[in-house]
């Protein structure tokens, strides 16, 4: 099913609330190291550590990750007790030499993760050797640990590997990217390019099919997918992009062109059920003249907050990997609200990130690679200047803990908690620090 043709919403950048021709206030260091800390790679290669997205599940927290074993990469899963002082690993399966770690979704008692598996088939029927099958794994782990029951997706492979995955009670979505066929590569028409389509398997936890749909438009070539649930069902977002020349009809190059084309780049969305089935037309959220390259997305908490939150990365005006400026998106239940620049004091390379909590965080690095963390309130508004972080380097907040999951006590609270990524560090590659608001 095609999610049909996107329908513009009345998105305009708003650069009303940064002060005119003056960069922000930053703040000296919020956070500082407490003596929380887990070691994940006992003997391992540090090296091959890759420490994905973390989420509060059951009693304490859960965060995928990839690390070496005797049989090569494996994708794994770090659950954490609520005080933050032990952790157990549960390897998922071998994974593929430079696939991600697994994207992780609390459903009711169980926990999701998705990986991709090694490859066991032979490359897809009718299509080139650079399209070979790939094999995007559903695992789910309950009270005892790995469950037996795993779904296996099959993809068609192409350079990507984004991927997503979210819950809405028994029913989850994994969305993707893929290359569609283009001339010679399947069923295309004669003529037509191949482009990115993003596509999603809609499944039950405990059953071991799932349905597959393409979730973006057949005029979209779209990658990077995300997915969060909405209540009746998910929205899936992704970036669209369109080159800004136009290749010549006869197939010529331009001579002056130098270099990889620059192509605008902008987030799209369209609601589906739990079945993966579209609901409402393809919206833009942001410009399509703007030059999107990343982006991160902040589902509603258990809390008073309703709206969900998009903090995208636009390098229209970066050089090298730097600079440009980052934009906030919020989208409510009846619509998104336009885009709006938030103000900062310059971008390193990277995403943006955000912390979950009743009173979440915005983080991002800045300039001379230093990382920068933006306090939000309960709707989403910036709630005080940035802070610089030069104890954050080479890490990464992923989550928030203890009193900041209760809305009631992070209100209240000056002081918030953070679990940080840590992949390089030799001792501790999850710590905790201390955040004040």
């Amino acid at each position: 099913m095609s999610a049909g043709a996107p329908q513009d919403a009345a998105v305009k950048v708003s650069t009303s609330d940064a002060p005119s021709g003056a960069k922000p206030v930053v703040l000296a260091a919020r956070c500082h190291p407490t003596d929380r800390a887990l070691g994940l790679e006992a003997g391992g290669v540090l090296d091959d550590l890759d420490i994905g997205d973390g989420l509060a599940h059951a009693d304490g927290y859960a965060v995928g990750l990839v690390h070496r074993t005797a049989g090569g990469r494996v994708a794994a899963v770090a659950l954490v007790d609520a005080a933050a002082v032990e952790a157990r690993i549960v390897d998922l399966a071998p994974t593929l030499g430079d696939a991600p770690p697994p994207r992780l979704a609390s459903c009711r008692d169980r926990l999701l993760a998705a990986a991709f598996a090694l490859p066991s088939r032979a490359p897809t029927q009718g299509v080139g050797a650079s399209y070979m099958a790939r094999d995007l794994a559903l695992y789910a782990l309950g009270s005892q640990g790995l469950e037996q029951s795993v779904i296996h997706v099959l993809q068609r492979g192409h350079e990507s590997l984004a991927f997503d995955l979210a819950c809405s009670g028994a029913n989850g979505l994994a969305v993707w990217d893929e290359t569609a066929a283009g001339p010679g590569q399947g069923t295309a028409p004669s003529g037509t390019a191949a482009r990115g389509v993003v596509r999603g398997a809609s499944f039950q936890v405990g059953q071991r099919s799932a349905v597959v749909n393409d979730l973006s438009p057949a005029d979209s070539d779209a990658e990077v997918p995300r997915a969060i649930p909405n209540g009746a069902g998910f929205l899936v977002l992704w970036i669209a992009r369109r080159p800004e020349v136009e290749r010549p009809s006869d197939g010529s190059a331009d001579i002056e062109a130098v270099g990889e084309a620059r192509a605008f780049g902008w987030l799209e969305m369209v609601a589906v059920d739990i079945a993966g089935k579209a609901t409402a037309p393809v919206r833009r959220l942001t410009p399509t003249q703007g030059h999107v390259s990343t982006y991160d997305v902040l589902a509603p908490f258990d809390g008073p907050r309703s709206e969900i939150l998009v903090a995208a990365r636009d390098d229209g005006e970066s050089v090298d990997g730097a600079g440009g400026t980052l934009v906030r998106v919020r989208i409510r239940t009846d619509g998104a609200e336009p885009s709006w620049v938030l103000p900062t004091d310059g971008l390193g390379r990277g995403a943006p990130t955000f912390v979950e909590a009743p009173l979440p965080w915005l983080s991002w690095v800045g300039p001379n690679e230093e990382v920068r963390l933006l306090p939000l309130d309960a709707e989403g508004e910036v709630a005080g200047p940035p802070s610089a972080e030069p104890e954050l380097e080479e890490a990464r907040p992923l989550l928030s803990l203890g009193s900041g999951r209760d809305p009631a006590a992070g209100a209240r609270s000056n002081q918030g908690r953070i679990m940080v990524a840590a992949p390089r560090d030799k001792v501790a590659q999850l710590r905790v620090f201390d955040c004040p608001r």
